[in-house]
């Protein structure tokens, strides 16, 4: 039986995210930080950016990647 708690790869990652602070360009992270942070296989881990990027909670910078204020809304609807 599926846990129903169980998150996708792309939220598992957008509050990984938000967690390690990668919200501006000053902390944004590379992609292997963001593997090992997130423990998401490589697959897992390039789909769900595609997937967060395609819908602007993310922005991808000069090879790294941090929340956009959209992102950061998102995860603050989550504890709220």
């Amino acid at each position: 039986m599926r846990d129903i708690y169980e998150l996708t790869p792309s939220m598992r990652l957008l509050l990984t995210m938000h967690n390690i602070s990668a919200v501006n360009t000053d902390s944004a992270k590379r992609i292997d930080d963001l593997r090992d942070f997130s423990d998401l296989k490589n697959d897992e881990l390039r789909e769900a950016l595609r997937e967060l990027l395609s819908h602007g909670y993310v922005i991808e910078r000069e090879g790294t990647y941090y929340l956009s204020s959209l992102g950061i809304s998102v995860v603050r609807s989550v504890y709220t």
